[in-house]
C-alpha cells in the first residue's frame, strides 16, 4: 500500500484522534502477527534442518591449518566428522539456526502487508494504494428475536481465514469459538480472557480505565502460516455464535500477502530437498495465486 491505511472521510467521521488510534492499534497488531509469524517460521525451519549443511563452518587452528568443528582434517578423519553424512557440528546448527531466523525475516518484511510500502527492489511487488490486510469492523447480531434459547446460535459459520495470523481484539461481549481439535470441542478465548482479567484484577480497578476486553488479544494462524510452517501450525477453525440479545462488536485484521509478491522456497525457507509438497507446489507462484488456490470450491 502507500502508507494511508484509512480513507480522508475518517477524521471527519471518528476524529484525528480516532483515526490515530485506528492506525495505532493496526500497526501494533501487525507487528504483533510478524513477530509471531517470524518466529514460528523460523522454528519450522530449523526443525526441518532447511538451512543445514554439515561440514559449512571451516575454523582456521592457531597455527594456520584449516580445521572442521576445531578438529584438523586429521582429527576429524580419525573422529568421523569428516566422513559420516549427517553428523552436524554446534557450529552448522548455529549457522543454520541464523540463516533460518534471517529468512524468515525477510519474509515478514517483503511477503507479509502490514501497511506500509515495501522499500528497495530486490523483489517483484505489485502494491497498489490499498492494504491487502483488512482492518475490518464487524457487528453480528442475534436476528432471531423470538428465541429466547439459552444455547448459543451460529451467526457465523466455520470456516479457516486464508491469512498469515488473524488478529482480534478481545470483544466485550464473547461469541468467537475456536475448533480444538486435540479435545474435539469448542473453546471460546474471550471467556477465558475475562477469568483471566479477574484473577489479575478482581475488584475492577483497571476497568474505568482500561476495560478488561482492551487488554486482550487473540491471534488465530491462518492457512498462509500453515503452509510456512509445514502444517505444523494448522489454521485454526472458528466461528462466531451468539447467545444475547446484544450485539457483539469485533475488529479483527488479517495479515496477508503482499499482491504481486511470490513464494520463493529457497529466499524464505531454505533447501528445496526439505520442503514438503505444499511448498514446492506453491514455489514461484504469486501470492495471489495462492490465496485463489486455498479458497473453498464452490462444489464444496
Amino acid at each position: 500500500s502507500d502508507g494511508k491505511l484509512l480513507p480522508e472521510e475518517t477524521s471527519s467521521i471518528v476524529g484525528e484522534d480516532g483515526s490515530q488510534s485506528m492506525v495505532d492499534a493496526f500497526n501494533v497488531m501487525s507487528q504483533i502477527g510478524k513477530d509471531i509469524v517470524r518466529i514460528v517460521t523460523a522454528a519450522s525451519s530449523v526443525d526441518a534442518d532447511a538451512f543445514l549443511t554439515v561440514g559449512s563452518v571451516v575454523s582456521q587452528e592457531e597455527e594456520g591449518s584449516p580445521s572442521i568443528a576445531g578438529l584438523s582434517f586429521e582429527e576429524a578423519t580419525v573422529s568421523g566428522i569428516a566422513e559420516e553424512e549427517g553428523d552436524a557440528s554446534e557450529e552448522d546448527m548455529v549457522r543454520a539456526e541464523i540463516l533460518a531466523s534471517e529468512a524468515a525475516i525477510l519474509l515478514t518484511e517483503e511477503i507479509m502487508d502490514d501497511g506500509k510500502p515495501l522499500a528497495g527492489g530486490e523483489i517483484e511487488h505489485d502494491e497498489g494504494p490499498v492494504s491487502m490486510s483488512p482492518h475490518r469492523m464487524c457487528r453480528y447480531s442475534n436476528n432471531n428475536k423470538s428465541s429466547r434459547r439459552k444455547k448459543a446460535s451460529e451467526i457465523f459459520g466455520a470456516h479457516t481465514d486464508t491469512s498469515f495470523v488473524t488478529i482480534v481484539p478481545a470483544a466485550k461481549v464473547s461469541g468467537l469459538e475456536v475448533f480444538d481439535e486435540d479435545s474435539l470441542q469448542w473453546y471460546r478465548p474471550e471467556l477465558n480472557a475475562r477469568k483471566h482479567a479477574k484473577t489479575l484484577d478482581p475488584k475492577g480497578n483497571m476497568d474505568e480505565q482500561f476495560p478488561w476486553h482492551a487488554r486482550y488479544l487473540i491471534v488465530m494462524p491462518g492457512e498462509l502460516l500453515q503452509l510456512t510452517s509445514r502444517n505444523n501450525v494448522p489454521a485454526a477453525v472458528h466461528r462466531v455464535v451468539v447467545a444475547t440479545d446484544a450485539p457483539r462488536l469485533s475488529a479483527p485484521v488479517l495479515l496477508r500477502a503482499r499482491p504481486g509478491t511470490k513464494m520463493d522456497v529457497e529466499r524464505y525457507m531454505g533447501s528445496l530437498e526439505n520442503a514438503d509438497g505444499l511448498l514446492l507446489e506453491s514455489n514461484g507462484m504469486k501470492m495471489e495465486a495462492i490465496h485463489d488456490a486455498l479458497q473453498p470450491s464452490s462444489k464444496q
